[in-house]
């Protein structure tokens, strides 16, 4: 380190130790939600959903092949905020309408901050490791956070490698007469090496510049580009997810507008880029992945966010993915009854399969409402191969409890698998009648 450079300093400050941690496949998907039938189809799975904490996630990454992989990682990680996080969903229960609230994570605060600068310099230290040369880190931040953060990436990649900070304005009622209304985040940036990919993106042009056809540039005068003008860093025209009705709100406190996501995509990843999110939410970044046809792996430590990423990536009829996780099976969370009947007719073999009742193990009344979403598939050893699966039509509106399915054969054990409206699933083995 020369005598020039600037770097932060707190009390335990270390450099990453990447340890070795198991790796339990739980689940293989292949999101099929609409269809009747029962057949495993041939695709290649590409892409990873994970529950563990980013370290060991990342750590596994590397060392299984992944270093230098990523052409672009984005990150929303906690900001020092000091506040509990809960998803809010209203569920239809047989007692009426009951608001369900879930603590999905606990934000320190400037209570432990030597712990967070620890934790998120060992996270940029790992990160930089598995970007390719041609990579970008893009870090999603506020101004509780912003400022230490920055010389820690100053620190990992270098000043030289900063590209952006790129300031998100969104709006939003605020109560607070102290202050101005904080209305914006800000993303940093940085690039692994000097030959990043970039795509220019562009935006549409004010009505007064369509009107008069021309654009004026320090005095001179330049024809419309019929791609629109070139974007700047000052992001004003994505809006942040205010209505609680709107189809994009999944209930997920933080959540991110998947066009955020995918404006940074499309800048930064090309047609077969690999994408990494290791603090993925309500699964934002896997939704902007599909739509753009890039590969990703995702991860969170919650497994309420490993739960909703799963069931919008059903929703939006993903490719395959794997659900995996760094820790064994947690106990499930609550008993589950199932009945199947397996018979052939004219149109050859059914199967239909239907709830009986759904016991959760905490306070609850027994009841098939707190049935998030549910699926059916094969068990190959403790990897359970989802091929159907059965969702409401609103997150929290009743699902449906049976399903009819047409199938060529019966070569593995089958299974059905619901998901706990508050989070965690319960797998049963299909016993025919």
């Amino acid at each position: 380190m020369g005598q020039d450079d600037i770097v932060l300093y707190w009390c335990g400050k270390k450099l990453p130790e990447v340890k070795n941690y198991e790796y339990y496949t739980q689940q293989t998907v292949f999101p099929c939600a609409n269809q009747n039938t029962l057949n495993k189809p041939l695709f290649q799975v590409n892409n990873q959903l994970c529950l563990g904490p980013d370290h060991e996630v990342m750590a596994w990454l590397l060392d299984n092949g992944y270093q230098n992989s990523f052409d672009c990682i984005y990150i929303d990680p906690p900001y020092l905020t000091d506040s509990d996080y809960y998803a809010q969903i209203k569920v239809d229960t047989p007692g009426g309408t009951q608001r369900v609230k879930q603590r999905v994570f606990r934000d320190i605060g400037y209570r432990n901050l030597a712990s967070y600068l620890q934790h998120i310099y060992e996270s940029i230290a790992m990160i930089k490791e598995l970007l390719s040369e041609q990579g970008s880190l893009f870090i999603h931040l506020d101004y509780h956070s912003s400022h230490y953060v920055k010389i820690i990436l100053d620190e990992v990649f270098s000043p030289q490698r900063f590209v952006n900070e790129i300031v998100w304005c969104y709006g939003g009622g605020s109560g607070t007469r102290r202050h101005f209304h904080r209305k914006h985040d800000v993303i940093f940036w940085y690039s692994r090496g000097a030959d990043y990919i970039f795509n220019p993106q562009y935006r549409p042009y004010s009505p007064g510049t369509i009107q008069r056809g021309l654009t004026k540039v320090k005095g001179d005068r330049y024809k419309l580009d019929s791609r629109g003008a070139l974007l700047q860093d000052w992001w004003h025209d994505i809006p942040k997810i205010l209505s609680p009705t709107a189809n994009s709100n999944w209930k997920f406190p933080t959540q991110k507008p998947v066009e955020l996501v995918q404006r940074i995509l499309q800048a930064a990843t090309a047609e077969n880029s690999l994408v990494g999110d290791f603090y993925c939410g309500s699964g934002t970044t896997g939704e902007a992945c599909e739509n753009l046809g890039r590969r990703w792996v995702m991860s969170d430590n919650s497994i309420y966010a490993i739960q909703t990423s799963i069931h919008r990536l059903i929703r939006s009829s993903s490719r395959p993915f794997i659900v995996s996780s760094t820790q064994p099976e947690p106990s499930p969370p609550g008993d589950l009854s199932v009945a199947a009947e397996y018979f052939s007719n004219l149109f050859g073999n059914e199967l239909t399969i239907s709830l009986q009742s759904y016991q959760p193990k905490d306070n609850r009344p027994p009841s098939l409402a707190w049935i998030d979403f549910w699926e059916i598939g094969w068990l190959n050893g403790e990897n359970f191969i989802s091929l159907r699966q059965v969702i409401p039509a609103k997150r929290g509106q009743r699902v449906p409890d049976w399903v009819s399915l047409k199938l060529d054969e019966i070569s593995q054990p089958l299974a059905v698998q619901v998901w706990d409206i508050q989070g965690g699933p319960v797998k049963m083995p299909i016993t025919l009648l």
